[in-house]
């Protein structure tokens, strides 16, 4: 009985303070100067820097080259390819260094190639537009999808908090793939709640959205599960099969193997496994990290394989949590934490009415955590550790939640089972 008055007390409480509407403007309008100020400061990175875009890599897969031997090589030079030259030049010429880190499959890199038609100056502009165009894609999709039922207050709130925190702002600014990938993800996730009828049109541009958004695999494969969930199976299967085919494509074109095609970018990518956020890799620092990491896999088919219907969101919720801590990521990557919020939103999970609002208090601190309380400390050890404590923590006891749901679900099942009989 006490519980129960505690419980209705927090939530009368936090009700009345969400409720406030001066509360409400005051908080929303630092929201949007700390997020303009973010985007902008991100746009001015992105157009000095965007060391990441991976346009040589791009380049040199179109020429013919092999961009994974390269990247072992010492910087290119004119005579060895004047375009690639050229874009190295962007950055010696300011006295910063820059070479090839070809740590992404062929069939990745070819989506780059019509940015390789530019110059590299011409490209890096507009890929900084394409990065802010794909973000308000992203922001129209989560309002369409997992956030169609949510609080304007909340959404604008989260989506103003996405903007301000340090990882967009790093992503925007060394122009990484993130945004790209996971807006072809939300397109994929829209098509299918749109395609209710399952019709071969809507299969094809599924398949094709889950196609592009494996260019951050890291974040998208396990992602990818909620398509599993909701029994899409063609549409994960064609979104492979063609990467398979295009992969033995670019193996026969380069005199190469199927298997070093596969092999050569997963070897770039491991030499810079120990320099992630506060992922396994960093966490166990050792080849431990990825038998954990396929555990935790095996755990997340599982739950994916057994969750009741109408708990979308707090699938993503779970996939998200888990996405960017089983693979190596820099915490760029955590601009999307934000979107766990999914499980707060009403409409989503069947048994979310029970959930305490100390859930939404805690994830509101993680975020937070990661989005500015590592920034403070210039990612040193010890703020490592303990914004790694407070999200290995919560996600360990989200999952926890989630599989009890799994299992009173099932109890309940049982029970009606009977009662019929």
């Amino acid at each position: 009985m006490l519980t129960g008055n505690l419980k209705a007390l927090k939530m009368q409480l936090l009700r009345r303070w969400k409720d406030n509407r001066t509360v409400r403007t005051i908080i929303l309008a630092f929201l949007a100067l700390c997020a303009a100020v973010s985007v902008f400061q991100g746009a001015r990175n992105a157009l000095e820097f965007s060391q990441d875009f991976q346009w040589d890599a791009a380049r040199a897969l179109r020429d013919g080259m092999d961009p994974y031997e390269m990247s072992y090589l010492p910087q290119i030079t004119e005579s060895e390819s004047p375009a690639l030259a050229e874009f190295y030049r962007m950055y010696t010429d300011r006295g910063l260094t820059q070479k090839m880190e070809a740590n992404q499959f062929p069939t990745l890199l070819m989506l780059l190639f019509p940015m390789t038609c530019f110059a590299p100056e011409t490209a890096k502009c507009l890929w900084l537009a394409l990065n802010l165009a794909f973000t308000a894609g992203i922001v129209i999709l989560l309002r369409k999808t997992f956030f169609e039922n949510a609080d304007i207050y909340e959404f604008t709130a989260a989506i103003l908090l996405m903007l301000a925190g340090t990882p967009y702002r790093n992503q925007l600014g060394v122009g990484q793939h993130t945004l790209f990938a996971f807006f072809f993800f939300m397109m994929a996730v829209y098509i299918e709640k749109k395609d209710v009828n399952r019709s071969p049109a809507g299969c094809v541009l599924t398949a094709l959205c889950l196609f592009v958004s494996y260019y951050k695999y890291t974040l998208t494969a396990p992602l990818a599960l909620y398509f599993i969930y909701k029994k899409r199976y063609k549409e994960l299967a064609l979104s492979v099969a063609a990467h398979i085919i295009l992969t033995e494509v670019f193996a026969a074109r380069g005199g190469r193997s199927f298997v070093y095609m596969i092999k050569a970018p997963l070897e770039v990518a491991s030499n810079l496994a120990a320099e992630g956020g506060i992922d396994l890799g960093v966490l166990f620092g050792s080849p431990l990290c990825y038998v954990v990491a396929f555990v935790i896999a095996i755990l997340l088919v599982a739950v994916t394989l057994r969750l009741p219907q109408n708990s979308e969101n707090i699938l993503i919720s779970l996939l998200i949590l888990w996405s960017l801590i089983l693979t190596y990521h820099r915490t760029y990557d955590f601009f999307v934490l934000p979107v766990a919020a999914a499980f707060v939103c009403p409409g989503g999970d069947t048994d979310q009415k029970e959930r305490d609002p100390a859930w939404f208090l805690l994830f509101a601190v993680l975020v937070m955590s990661v989005f500015f309380g590592l920034r403070v400390f210039n990612e040193n050890s010890a703020s490592k550790i303990c914004v790694g404590i407070l999200y290995y923590a919560f996600t360990v006891a989200f999952t926890c939640v989630t599989i009890k749901i799994i299992k009173n679900r099932q109890v309940v099942t049982a029970i009606k089972g009977n009662n019929i009989k």
